[in-house]
């Protein structure tokens, strides 16, 4: 998850000085322009027969110790993704911008700002798009959600993927709920808690994770029991899925728990006092006498209302694509969303979409081009697009998407045992 910066880039970041590079960044751009605008990198391409529609795209979560770098070079298990997206769009004829934001870890304010601005920059550079169109991943999908909800005369539409759409604060629930359950089944095995976490590595061969697999494989009926709690569900049907949905919510915990609390001059929005955990019949009593508890402070709770609560005041389409076992934005999000935007009184400007399959966005860039194309529809025709499972409907179009994405399962799968089968116990990460 690193990229060293020149010394020339470097300093133009810290002058917040705007910087033009000539560059062959992509295969089907006609024209592109690589820069530094306000602290961060931006990225911009047009292809050689434009339809005049222009895509700003949002990134998702970023380890805030890693340096600031462009979404299609970091972190290195979603830029191969980003880049098949971007050049997919741009031979469907979308021109295409992005940005580093000027911060890792919870921008979402920062990453809204820079993400807006790359209007400016793009038309001074390129000219006037037709349409703009707003899309995001993750928490990049909560980016797109803000900029909806504050620039509606600015974008045509909005394209949010698996985003934490209910809240922050939701969010950080979920990730809290997940430490300090995992922290009662298996205690001791992290260092700190919920709200203290010491500086550590978190990586497949860090310690701490080789620690966390280590514990669940040696008493899987507790993993099992931890991911049975009501207030989690996390999502598995396999050895290999109840692991990684272990791991990948504790890895939210450990790299951006410092980060949220540095934001809010070190009030925890986090708190649980108020929580019967259910879900264990007989023994949630145990649980709920045993469980570490803590309470929400006002300043956090306050920065995450404030960045970022969706308040459903829509009035441009927003379409949303989730997978349903999502282990680190839990499907549930979209369900808050839709009470928040009804209570609203504007439902009528918000699809929901989904996808029965396990992982975190596990959709391919394929599936991503068709869900925008009936945004563009819904937007410029009036053609909303349904609400619902649209996974037959998404392998009807994209069959080889299926392929894909199945393939990659089979991997996981195999990768999985071939670790346990040497002794080792890293897994892949967020």
């Amino acid at each position: 998850m690193k990229r060293t910066l020149g010394l020339c880039l470097l300093t133009l970041t810290l002058l917040s000085i705007p910087a033009v590079a000539a560059a062959n960044h992509s295969a089907n751009a006609a024209d592109e322009q690589l820069g530094v605008s306000n602290g961060a990198q931006y990225a911009m391409f047009v292809p050689a027969a434009w339809n005049g529609r222009l895509v700003l795209w949002a990134h998702g979560f970023v380890d805030p110790e890693a340096p600031i770098a462009l979404p299609d070079a970091l972190p290195p298990d979603v830029a191969p993704w980003l880049v098949e997206l971007r050049e997919s769009l741009l031979a469907a004829g979308y021109a295409v911008a992005y940005s580093s934001y000027a911060e890792n870890g919870w921008a979402v304010k920062d990453g809204a700002e820079r993400t807006h601005e790359l209007q400016g920059l793009f038309r001074s550079r390129f000219g006037i798009p037709t349409h703009v169109y707003v899309g995001g991943r993750s928490l990049g999908a909560l980016i797109t959600a803000f900029l909806a909800e504050t620039h509606p005369a600015e974008y045509q539409g909005a394209l949010a993927l698996c985003g934490p759409l209910g809240g922050g604060r939701l969010e950080t629930d979920y990730i809290g709920n997940v430490r300090v359950l995992f922290d009662f089944f298996f205690p001791g095995v992290i260092p700190g808690d919920v709200v203290h976490v010491p500086p550590m590595e978190y990586s497949p061969s860090a310690p701490v994770v080789k620690a966390i697999v280590a514990a669940i494989l040696a008493e899987p009926h507790k993993a099992v029991q931890l991911a049975s709690v009501d207030q989690i569900e996390l999502p598995y049907r396999t050895l290999t899925e109840l692991v990684l949905s272990i791991v990948r919510p504790l890895g939210y915990n450990i790299r951006g728990t410092n980060d949220i609390l540095a934001r809010t001059g070190g009030q925890s929005p986090y708190g649980n006092i108020g929580t019967w955990y259910t879900g264990l019949l007989l023994y949630d009593p145990t649980v709920n006498a045993g469980v570490g508890r803590f309470v929400a402070q006002p300043g956090g709770i306050q920065y995450l209302d404030d960045y970022y609560r969706p308040h459903g005041t829509l009035s441009l389409p927003l379409l949303t694509l989730h997978t349903t076992m999502d282990p680190d934005v839990p499907f549930f999000h979209e369900a808050a969303l839709a009470k928040i935007v009804a209570a609203a009184r504007t439902s009528k400007w918000l699809a929901q979409q989904s996808v029965q399959r396990y992982g975190h966005c596990n959709v391919t860039p394929a599936e991503v081009i068709l869900t925008l194309g009936r945004l563009v529809n819904w937007a410029e025709h009036g053609v909303k697009p349904a609400s619902g499972d649209v996974t037959a409907q998404l392998a009807l179009e994209s069959p080889q998407s299926v392929v894909s994405t199945a393939a990659a399962m089979v991997n996981t799968e195999f990768g999985f045992t071939k670790v346990i089968l040497s002794g080792a116990t890293g897994v892949p990460l967020p």
